[in-house]
């Protein structure tokens, strides 16, 4: 893996690390608090940074719609929450880092068009802020990307903008819009 055209292996490992935020397909949250689960990634967030990592997730609304809010407890892998929420919590948890680069891996695949439409919005508004890198098999996730890599057999096969690959019709994005 190289950075910048710089080898991975010559960086100090925890200081790239902590640059780093990851929202992987299936979180894990604990059977916690919802600021608990939010101050496990960075705890001396403020109150303000904790309620702008939620705005930013999209999580702040339904966050205040509950009895105790970020005092409510979201049981064992956030069971009481729905899966966008639970992916929404999570997306929290990942910003109030403040990382540099954003992974989103597969992070709308099993969620509901709203709930899908929230992340959206949120990756959106967070592009502006920092680098995400988003892994999809849903197109529709990537629609908005500034660069499309597909990948098979773990080697890039094609790169390019979503526009540019989505018009040319022997593109593998064309084909799989195609298929849809």
């Amino acid at each position: 893996v190289v950075v910048d055209g710089n080898k991975l292996n010559i960086f100090d490992l925890q200081s790239y690390r902590s640059r780093i935020g990851y929202v992987p397909q299936d979180p894990l949250l604990f059977d916690a608090t919802i600021r608990e689960n939010l101050l496990w990634s960075e705890p001396g967030a403020s109150e303000k940074e904790i309620w702008e990592a939620c705005r930013l997730a999209n999580a702040d609304t339904f966050i205040n719609d509950l009895p105790e809010k970020l005092e409510s407890v979201m049981g064992d892998r956030g069971v009481r929450l729905s899966g966008g929420q639970r992916q929404r919590i999570a997306l929290a948890r990942a910003i109030i880092r403040k990382p540099e680069i954003l992974f989103l891996d597969e992070a709308t695949s099993s969620l509901d068009s709203e709930s899908e439409k929230l992340i959206q919005e949120s990756i959106s508004q967070l592009s502006k802020k920092m680098t995400i890198v988003v892994i999809s098999h849903r197109l529709s996730t990537i629609i908005n990307a500034d660069y499309v890599y597909i990948l098979e057999l773990g080697k890039v096969k094609e790169e390019g903008t979503y526009q540019n690959l989505s018009f040319d019709r022997g593109s593998v994005l064309f084909s799989m819009l195609e298929q849809q």
